[in-house]
């Protein structure tokens, strides 16, 4: 009963500090939309779910989630996304998710 009771508190401690980092972000304008409003995007959130999973130690989806929020919001920043990686963007999507279900059960099994 401890166990689940701390796993859970763990949990809501690492949703606390991955929204912290993502407030910290908007407040600082670490991305370059402007003001706090253009903030509260879908984009963003799906920042947001890849800080957490980064947090879980699920490293793959952690960074499909980052590639996936910073495409959709490259082209509303000063950068500009080279075309070479517009090309190869979804197909290297489908690769890490493949990967991810295959390396998921190898993993599960040493823990």
């Amino acid at each position: 009963m401890k166990n689940n009771e701390k796993n859970a508190l763990n949990g809501v401690g690492k949703a606390f500090i991955a929204f912290g980092l993502v407030l910290l972000g908007i407040k600082l304008d670490i991305l370059g939309l402007g003001e706090p409003s253009d903030y509260y995007r879908w984009e963003v959130i799906v920042l947001f779910f890849g800080i957490l999973s980064l947090f879980n130690f699920k490293l793959v989806l952690s960074v499909m989630l980052f590639a996936l929020g910073l495409y959709y919001l490259l082209p509303e920043m000063a950068l500009q996304i080279p075309h070479y990686v517009k090309l190869i963007f979804w197909p290297s999507m489908l690769i890490l998710l493949g990967l991810e279900f295959m390396l998921k059960p190898l993993i599960c099994r040493k823990h």
